[in-house]
């Protein structure tokens, strides 16, 4: 089958020139902040900006609560930290090839890498953020288990994610230059469509029975589930079994687009 011939090849030229995904992750990281005063931390400028226009709005404002009494800011936060993730890196992906043109006409650089680079790069704020979520669960009281670990479970299912469709959105974009424009609005629809700021428990059965079909909200959830929850609890094996279908059918397709549009980037760009 050639889509899984694609998807093994792609993979396999990943995992040859890891050391040059890792270099060039680390200079993507030094172009976007080196040279500022603020450094890596205006990595956390912008969520943290977010989370206090939304704290203000809705847990001062509305007086929200997250569900069973969490605190609000924990509970967004929490869903938060996932998406900002997933949105950054794949917008930061979608444009990896045509912003790298020069690399790209190179007959010898494995274009297959670009992705993965701002994925890797996307890596480091996201500790940051990470550590932002930790120090509110220490405020909250927390309990701060081993078993908490397993986020990193909905951190690799996010990784495949965003390789699926990042490769796709990558390889489409050096032909419709629209994609990348489009993916904003995709985004923010995409964003309002998760349980971010909303519970799935304030959603009627039939309408929350659609959920399971939204990739990020089995991730969301996940990251919840695992570090907030008093007790680290494991997603459904059907939401499971859904998600894992539909992503590794979206790596493949990924794969095979990016495989047979290859060979023409160079005369594209």
């Amino acid at each position: 089958m050639p889509g899984k011939f694609t998807t093994g090849q792609l993979l396999r030229t990943v995992s040859r020139h890891r050391a040059l995904v890792l270099a060039l992750a680390m200079r993507d990281l030094q172009a976007r902040y080196v040279g500022t005063l603020g450094g890596l931390l205006w990595a956390l400028a912008h969520p943290l900006a977010v989370v206090v226009v939304f704290y203000l709005v809705f847990a001062v404002g509305f007086r929200s609560q997250g569900p069973a009494d969490t605190p609000f800011i924990l509970w967004f936060v929490a869903g938060l930290v996932p998406w900002f993730f997933f949105s950054d890196a794949l917008q930061a992906i979608t444009f990896s090839v045509t912003r790298n043109s020069h690399l790209v006409k190179k007959t010898i650089f494995p274009t297959e890498i670009l992705p993965l680079v701002h994925l890797v790069s996307g890596l480091i704020p996201h500790v940051f953020f990470l550590a932002v979520l930790t120090a509110l669960m220490l405020f909250f009281h927390v309990p701060l288990l081993a078993e908490r670990l397993l986020f990193l479970y909905f951190l690799l299912c996010m990784g495949v994610l965003l390789l699926g469709l990042g490769w796709l959105l990558a390889a489409l974009q050096v032909f419709y230059r629209d994609i990348g424009q489009a993916l904003t609005i995709v985004l923010n629809l995409w964003f309002w469509s998760t349980p971010i700021v909303w519970s799935a428990e304030i959603m009627p059965p039939s309408i929350a029975s659609w959920l399971v079909y939204n990739p990020m909200f089995y991730i969301v959830n996940g990251y919840r589930d695992t570090l907030i929850a008093q007790t680290v609890t494991w997603p459904p094996l059907d939401q499971t079994l859904v998600f894992w279908a539909g992503n590794l059918l979206l790596l493949g397709l990924g794969c095979l687009i990016f495989h047979r549009l290859k060979p023409e980037f160079a005369d594209a760009l």
